[in-house]
Formats: structure tokens, C-alpha cells, sequence
């Protein structure tokens, strides 16, 4: 008997071997599983204080929606358009470079189309009424430029109207600038616009175009007088 148990000890020795191979992988599945759970609490318990601490964190510290700016223009009129969407005309980007210049830009703007649509009403009128005196006859109104230029009386009329720009013009320059005046608000006539803003609006809005039209017009109007020496409607 005792031989025999040696001899089969010695006949299946892979049997013990591998009965405490899958002894030690068993224990391993068993302490992986165990692992496994522990990791898997592990995560959820995180997750759940990470979305509990969410809970706590400012608004402000969250990212916040992407806000346009507000252009330029925005607070001008102007760029209305008859028969297209609204436009802001300017090629040369001068009121992006420079916004704060923007409030003397839009003054340039109103005074130069009041001069002009003077200019165009005056311009015409001097075809047909002249004022007193030989040496305003018989000359169109080009050839009366250059004879006021030649005999004096438009040197005195730069001089008035240059006393006025220094008087008047600085001064609304430096309160256009410090915003204490609207640009072209000289306060006059006042009493014949409108009350309600809307109706107001159209009226700027109309002064603008108008004056535009007539920087435009004036600069036809001499051009084609010169090159037809005609009055007139200046055409050939």
C-alpha cells in the first residue's frame, strides 16, 4: 500500500499542481471582483460630488453668451436706404480708427449739406435776380466769382464768415466733443419740429439726404457751368 500511494504521488504530481493553480485563480477572481466593485463605487461617488459642487459655482463663473458690440453708427442716423437694407457708408473705416470723432464727423456732415443746399438755392437764384450796382451786371455767376475775387468784396465775405467759424464753430466743437450738444444743434428752429421722436427721426433723417444730394448737385452744377459757359440748366 505504501509503495502504491508513492507511486501514484509520483505518477500525478501535475494533478496537485494544477488543483492550486485553480485554487490561486480563483482567490484572484474573487479579490479582482471585490476590486472592481470598490472602483466602481469609487467613480460614482465622485461623480456624485462633482455634480453636487457644480450646484454651488457662481453664475459668473460659468461662460457666458458672446455679446455683439455695438457698432458706431448705431446711435446715428443716416443710414437709412430708400430701397435697400440699411447702410453705413464709409470706405475708408474713419469711424472704426476713430469713434470718438465720430460726433464732429456727423457736425461736418449737417453743416457742409446746409451750405450746400444754400449754395444750390443761391446759385440758381443769381441767374435771375442780381443785387444793385454795375459790377454785378452782365456777367454769369462764375465770371461774378472771379470779379469779386478781382475788385474785393469776396475777401470781406471770407473774413465775416471766418470770424463766425472761430466764434461759433469752436466752441460747439469742444461741447460736441463733451456731450453736452447734439452734432448740428444750433437750437434754431426748434419751435417747427416735432414733438413726436419717430416724426423727428424722419425729419434728420431727411436733412441728411437732402444735403448729401445737394453737396453732390452744387459740385455738377459749377462743374457744367464752366465747361459749357452756360447758365442755367448748365447744359450745352
Amino acid at each position: 500500500r505504501i509503495r502504491r500511494s508513492i507511486r501514484l504521488r509520483h505518477l500525478f504530481p501535475v494533478c496537485g499542481a494544477h488543483r492550486a493553480a485553480t485554487r490561486r485563480s480563483d482567490y484572484s477572481r474573487i479579490t479582482l471582483s471585490h476590486t472592481s466593485r470598490h472602483s466602481m463605487r469609487a467613480v460614482l461617488v465622485l461623480l456624485a460630488l462633482a455634480g453636487a459642487a457644480q450646484a454651488f459655482v457662481a453664475p459668473s463663473a460659468r461662460s457666458a453668451p458672446k455679446v455683439v458690440a455695438p457698432a458706431v453708427f448705431d446711435d446715428y442716423v443716416g443710414g437709412q436706404g430708400a430701397f435697400v437694407k440699411d447702410y453705413n457708408f464709409d470706405p475708408l473705416g474713419l469711424a472704426e480708427k476713430a469713434p470718438e470723432m465720430v460726433p464732429w464727423y456727423r457736425e461736418c456732415e449737417i453743416k457742409h449739406g446746409r451750405i450746400a443746399m444754400l449754395a444750390v438755392v443761391g446759385f440758381i437764384t443769381a441767374e435771375y435776380v442780381r443785387i444793385p450796382g454795375d459790377m454785378y451786371q452782365g456777367m454769369s455767376v462764375v465770371e461774378a466769382h472771379n470779379a469779386l475775387l478781382k475788385n474785393g468784396p469776396m475777401y470781406q465775405l471770407l473774413f465775416w464768415i471766418g470770424m463766425f467759424e472761430l466764434i461759433v464753430t469752436i466752441p460747439a466743437f469742444v461741447a460736441t466733443q463733451n456731450g453736452e450738444r447734439a452734432p448740428g444743434d444750433f437750437n434754431f428752429g426748434m419751435g417747427f419740429a416735432p414733438k413726436d421722436p419717430e416724426k423727428f427721426k424722419l425729419k434728420q433723417i431727411a436733412e441728411l439726404k437732402n444735403g448729401r444730394l445737394a453737396m453732390l448737385g452744387f459740385s455738377g452744377m459749377v462743374t457744367q457751368s464752366v465747361l459749357s459757359g452756360h447758365g442755367f440748366p448748365y447744359v450745352y
